[in-house]
């Protein structure tokens, strides 16, 4: 069943088709598109993030996301095969380019196949199987168009990518009521059990810290999220380690500084009717899903705080309605102007509130890994 898509795309093109992923599953929508032999763009979003998936004649032959994906040469660096001096001792012998550096690690052996495959498995886990974890997704189709750019190339059957997306759908079922989120972060427990954890999964506990959330220690043990996910489990059902639950406090006051400051970015530059209406959309939202925040004015003049709705849910609902209003403000300004809307809360909170933005998806900072190493590249 499809929930109705409230939002409207900003530039009101025509959608063939349109809405919120519910008890119609990803993988219901990725086997209707594969077995009709659509071609098309699927638009997915959750939280702060985006997917535009490009189909053709039903199979996925291309990814992107609202932020840059990883390149081979930085999951080749998560892994450990590719140093900062690495990079520069390659670059000044002349290999600007991804394709010429990871050629030559494999014709010095610096990398092997199995290497390869490892980064093409984290590539796949990054772009696309993630998004079987998402709730609260919206999406739109539209018919006809093919995008190459701004993402990456993938080389993937939509049958095998349909069976193991819902291979961990069912065991993601198991998972989620421990790890009910890729942005959620641990701590060791107090008590220990007497015996140390299996050897399999002290890689993944020596990097549980109360401070690192799945994506970090996923990337730090060079796992894929999902398999960090399944270790984090063990570990919690075996009495080693326990989530540290979201600050409901902490996430309302947070939410009510992002939408503040949105509205008054928005009037700073000189779109007031873009910020009323902005507003208008927050007070609806929040009857539609029993909120009790209400702005006026620019500023929140009720909030969250005696809302019977879990922490984990209102994130999930605060996530949200950024993602749409996001979604808006990339189709209706210059680039500049849409990521200037968070970029400067960011930039100028503390510690504790960036680290919450990055969490529950406020702002996007992925694949920064080897932007610097690489920077200084000619065009």
């Amino acid at each position: 069943m499809f929930t109705p898509y409230q939002a409207r795309p900003a530039d009101d093109m025509e959608l063939d088709l349109q809405g919120r992923l519910g008890v119609f599953t990803l993988s219901d929508l990725f086997q209707m598109l594969s077995f009709t032999q659509k071609t098309g763009i699927l638009t997915l979003i959750q939280g702060w993030n985006t997917r535009t998936i490009t189909f053709e004649d039903g199979r996925v032959s291309y990814v992107a996301a609202g932020s840059r994906l990883p390149t081979m040469t930085e999951l080749l660096a998560r892994l450990g095969k590719l140093t900062r001096e690495h990079v520069v001792a390659l670059r000044q012998r002349g290999l600007y380019s991804e394709e010429a550096i990871v050629k030559h690690l494999r014709e010095t052996n610096a990398i092997t196949n199995d290497d390869i495959r490892a980064c093409e498995e984290q590539l796949l886990e990054i772009s696309i199987y993630t998004l079987f974890l998402w709730r609260n997704c919206y999406f739109t189709f539209k018919a006809g168009e093919v995008v190459r750019e701004g993402g990456v190339p993938v080389a993937i059957d939509s049958m095998r990518l349909i069976i193991e997306g819902t291979r961990r759908v069912d065991e993601w079922i198991q998972l989620s009521p421990v790890v009910p989120s890729v942005y959620m972060i641990f701590r060791r427990r107090a008590q220990q059990p007497e015996a140390a954890p299996p050897e399999e999964l002290q890689g993944v506990f020596r990097l549980v810290d109360g401070h690192r959330d799945v994506v970090t220690i996923a990337r730090e043990a060079g796992l894929t999220q999902f398999e960090t996910a399944r270790a984090l489990y063990l570990l919690a059902t075996q009495g080693y380690i326990e989530a540290i639950p979201p600050n409901k406090a902490k996430v309302i006051e947070l939410f009510n500084l992002a939408v503040e400051s949105i509205y008054l970015k928005l009037v700073l530059f000189d779109h007031a009717r873009v910020a009323l209406e902005f507003e208008n959309q927050l007070n609806r939202f929040a009857v539609e899903n029993r909120l009790k925040v209400r702005m006026a004015a620019g500023k929140v003049i009720i909030s969250d705080q005696n809302t019977p709705i879990s922490p984990t849910e209102l994130v999930d609902l605060y996530k949200l309605f950024i993602a749409i209003q996001n979604n808006k403000f990339s189709k209706m300004f210059d680039p500049v102007v849409a990521q200037g809307l968070m970029e400067g809360l960011y930039r100028h909170t503390d510690a504790e509130f960036q680290q919450m933005m990055r969490m529950y998806e406020f702002i996007e900072i992925e694949g920064l890994l080897l932007r610097d190493m690489m920077a200084g590249a000619p065009a």
